[in-house]
């Protein structure tokens, strides 16, 4: 469990800092590059919240653990106990499995909430829509759906309890739509707006992002890694809808959303597509609506992101691994001369192995370390001469070469 906490810390860490960064730099990237690409970028952030790709990408610049301290930390799990004081194990695994009960509680709370939400929005849902039975429209849903590659049922329905389009249901998708009059270019516009939602899994992509939220439900980064998701589904949705449109129909389809939007803005569910997003999302987005000038492709973007997330998992976990290293060896925190390296070789022929509690001690003349083993040590010559090699290489990798 410990092991899983400091995992989940550094990937909290890292990530907050892909994010904080690429947050920053948003409003330049979208001028230049797709918000298509704008949008898979966000949702490889989202995803790296979840897993830490660091952990199994092997990568030549990701060689920062040295086998030796690996090795040690993992086999025989040191704890380190300074002259003055013991730490006690128990009392640390206590406090480790508290931190991840109050973590859990924080995840399953979580959790909870959006699914009883979406729950209660759903059988809201039920009880005030009606389905659509007008003949154009459904003409106009079967057309849309042949052009975009759809083959699956989706129902059509209006419902009171919307003021807005939005796409609902995971295995049972519907497109919600508010008892609002449209044209039939916009009423085309926004059935292609839900229809596009549903090719592109959005509806799945925001389960992912109520999942990263409640694994870091501590971290207040989070919220603004998933608002932006949800801002850039949208935009990005809106730029397949207008793509081959003119001008006057882009500005027409950027007064019906906010049309919509005047008609009520509070969404009952997190897990479904809706058109709000907030005032400053709004205004990007009828900016982007209207924006006709040429955007690049944003593979470059992504790379850069995913290399982004390895080097900066990476480090921290070479940190920390290097923060263990320097505990273990003791509380000496300045680089070690060849003088005091010396003395540290020579004292470890006064290693001496305590057969009763399995503790290995080693005496210097200006600090003692004690490293305690979770096995039991062996009842020969070996197990000593095995912790001196361990002991050895740890002095060894103090030295800064």
């Amino acid at each position: 469990m410990q092991e899983f906490l400091v995992i989940l810390i550094q990937c909290s860490i890292s990530m907050s800092l892909v994010t904080l960064v690429y947050a920053a730099i948003m409003p330049i990237l979208s001028k230049r590059y797709t918000a298509r690409w704008n949008y898979i970028v966000w949702l490889l952030i989202a995803i790296g919240w979840i897993f830490p790709f660091w952990l199994w990408i092997d990568l030549p610049f990701l060689q920062i653990f040295d086998k030796s301290i690996a090795f040690v930390h993992s086999t025989i799990n040191v704890i380190p106990v300074y002259v003055g004081g013991a730490i006690n194990k128990q009392e640390t695994a206590f406090l480790w499995w508290l931190f991840a009960g109050v973590w859990g509680l924080g995840v399953v709370s979580t959790l909870l909430y959006h699914i009883l939400r979406h729950y209660r929005f759903v059988k809201f849902v039920d009880r005030w829509s009606e389905p659509l039975t007008d003949t154009r429209a459904l003409e106009i849903l079967n057309r849309l759906k042949t052009e975009l590659g759809i083959k699956k049922h989706i129902r059509l329905s209006t419902c009171k309890g919307v003021t807005y389009p939005m796409l609902v249901g995971f295995f049972r998708p519907a497109i919600l739509l508010p008892p609002i009059k449209s044209s039939v270019d916009i009423f085309s516009m926004i059935l292609k707006h839900e229809l596009i939602h549903f090719k592109r899994h959005d509806l799945w992509y925001k389960a992912v992002i109520v999942v990263a939220t409640a694994f870091h439900w501590f971290n207040p980064v989070v919220y603004i890694m998933a608002k932006a998701v949800v801002e850039q589904c949208e935009i990005s949705c809106d730029a397949l809808v207008v793509k081959n449109v003119d001008f006057q129909q882009r500005i027409k389809y950027g007064e019906a959303i906010i049309k919509f939007i005047r008609n009520g803005k509070n969404s009952r569910t997190t897990l479904a597509n809706n058109f709000y997003g907030g005032k400053t999302s709004m205004k990007n987005r009828l900016s982007s609506i209207v924006d006709l000038s040429q955007k690049k492709n944003g593979a470059f973007i992504l790379c850069m992101t995913l290399v982004g997330m390895l080097i900066s998992g990476g480090a921290l976990t070479a940190v920390a691994n290097s923060n263990v290293t320097e505990v273990v060896a003791g509380p000496h925190n300045s680089v070690i001369d060849d003088h005091e390296v010396s003395r540290l070789k020579e004292a470890l022929s006064d290693l001496s192995v305590d057969k009763a509690d399995g503790e290995a001690q080693m005496s210097d003349t200006f600090v003692t370390w004690s490293y305690y083993n979770d096995g039991d040590v062996e009842e020969d010559d070996s197990e000593v001469a095995h912790f001196k090699k361990l002991l050895q290489q740890l002095y060894n990798n103090k030295k800064l070469k």
